[in-house]
């Protein structure tokens, strides 16, 4: 019996229907697990919350580094307008903080933010009174503060709010496992449903359409808050492939390699950045891809320099870290780069200051007495001669009564360089008080050190210094005390040494008084 020929259509179309929603039912779940890989890269690197802490983080960054600008300006003006920046940057900071408390925070969250604010408003409390010191003039008591007590606390609350972030990228780990979960379930869903394709597969093709929809649509918001992170932090951020090709680069990362984006895309970092140890001048970059390839971080040395294409010189701070695949193998790794350069030397200024003379440039008092104590208490302090030359100018208010403080400053400046260049590099030459100088001889007779006072006082005396065009006749009372290794303290050397200027300045200016005789 012949089979009706109505049939084959009949059959023909049912597998026709099945062959198409088949082939719906694969590409569904090709364009799941691509998009599920996609929205997997983005959220691990940034979310919603780490774009707010990271902000948060470099704002206060910057408010510390505006304050130590402040207490290191002599210009008022200069002052006033790195507390202008200071005051800005408190507004932009609760502006995110009021963004970052208006999210919903589990318990965990809530318990470490509590921390971290508590260590904010310490600091906070502690720069209102440097920032008071700073106002009314007090810069060197201001500078003490910032670098005794500010920037420990400063530093307790940047650790803070690097475990704020660290738990936001924890919670992103977490939802990239959620994320793999949803692609199994819907890879089953599919498969299942190209089971019962003719009862279902209309139900399969919207369920399919609409789920990519909704990921593309996840996906895109996702890739959008990273991009909006990645441009916000300040730090650089560099990420390269298996084989060391750069893959993305933020904008402050364009800025410190000197390059363009699209310039970078696709290079071997190798070629692209140079990451010098300015201690022994190694090739860092090599190693930390490298290191990355064996899936292990690496924490760039402190006296790591960067070198960008023009030229310009950087010193940074960074770690890379590797990027494992699903599988566990490496794709690759990220590096995170800071510059510090400016942070570093406002730091060095502080210290040189801590121990020099703003005026002359010369060691100041504290400085000195640190250094003649550590003699008068070193092992070796009995075996090798040394002196101590206290030098007072003669009429020095004078001057400045007459002439003005410019004059007297000019004075002090010239004379500095003038003592400078009569005494030899080992010696210390320091600025005591506002007319006093002292110089400290070591290994050196004294005989010879009674000479050396001698001719600093006839080269002082011979001084040309004029101011206005009226010339100023400059003289000075010196004082030479020869160390005696009986004396177990640096009170009673300083005494000594009080006594014999005390001499000095009672026998007349121009006079030169050896302590003991």
């Amino acid at each position: 019996m012949k089979r009706p020929s109505t049939l084959v259509p009949v059959i023909a179309g049912f597998g026709i229907v099945l062959l198409l929603l088949l082939a719906v039912t694969a590409i569904g779940v090709s364009h799941i697990r691509q998009i599920s890989d996609r929205l997997t890269a983005i959220v691990s690197e940034r979310n919603q919350k780490a774009e707010l802490a990271a902000t948060m983080h470099g704002l206060h960054e910057s408010r510390f580094q505006a304050l130590l600008l402040a207490a290191s300006q002599d210009d008022a003006f200069a002052r006033d307008e790195a507390l202008m920046h200071f005051a800005r940057l408190a507004g932009q900071f609760i502006q995110r903080r009021d963004q970052f408390l208006s999210l919903p925070l589990d318990d965990a969250e809530h318990r470490l933010w509590e921390e971290v604010r508590d260590e904010v408003r310490r600091v906070e409390r502690l720069a209102g009174e440097v920032q008071v010191r700073i106002l009314a003039g007090e810069l060197e008591a201001a500078r003490r503060q910032i670098r005794q007590n500010l920037f420990p606390l400063q530093q307790g609350m940047m650790a803070g709010w690097d475990r704020l972030i660290r738990m936001q990228q924890q919670k992103n780990r977490d939802a990239l496992g959620e994320a793999r979960t949803t692609q199994d379930r819907a890879r089953t869903l599919s498969l299942a449903l190209s089971g019962v394709a003719l009862l279902v597969g209309v139900f399969v093709t919207v369920f399919v359409v609409r789920l990519s929809r909704h990921m593309e649509k996840d996906l895109f918001e996702e890739k959008e808050r990273a991009q909006v992170t990645l441009r916000a932090i300040a730090d650089g951020v560099i990420r390269f492939d298996a084989q060391g090709r750069v893959g993305y680069v933020n904008p402050m990362a364009e800025v410190m390699l000197g390059r363009i984006a699209r310039e970078a895309l696709g290079k071997p970092l190798i070629d692209l950045l140079k990451l010098l140890d300015h201690h022994d001048q190694s090739d860092l970059t090599l190693r930390l891809v490298e290191e990355a390839q064996r899936g292990r971080h690496l924490e760039l040395p402190a006296t790591t320099h960067m070198l960008s294409a023009q030229g310009m010189e950087y010193e940074v701070e960074g770690k890379c870290s590797p990027i494992p695949s699903q599988e566990g193998h490496i794709e690759g790794g990220v590096l995170v780069l800071r510059d510090v350069t400016e942070t570093r030397e406002i730091m060095r200024r502080l210290v040189w200051r801590a121990d020099h003379d703003g005026t002359t440039g010369l060691a100041n008092r504290r400085a000195f007495e640190d250094r003649l104590s550590r003699i008068l208490t070193s092992k070796r302090a009995s075996e090798q001669p040394a002196s101590l030359v206290f030098i007072d100018l003669d009429h020095f208010k004078q001057i400045n009564e007459q002439a003005g403080r410019a004059a007297g400053d000019q004075l002090l400046r010239q004379l500095g360089r003038l003592l400078q260049s009569r005494v030899r590099e080992t010696d210390l030459l320091a600025r005591m008080d506002s007319d006093e100088f002292a110089l400290m001889l070591l290994a050196c007779p004294p005989a010879m050190a009674e000479k050396i006072a001698g001719v600093l006082r006839d080269s002082i005396a011979h001084l040309d210094f004029a101011w206005s065009g009226s010339p100023y006749a400059i003289s000075a009372s010196i004082a030479v005390v020869h160390i005696n290794n009986a004396w177990a303290t640096l009170d009673e050397c300083l005494a000594a040494a009080d006594d014999a200027c005390e001499q000095a300045r009672q026998a007349g200016g121009g006079s030169l008084i050896v302590y003991g005789r």
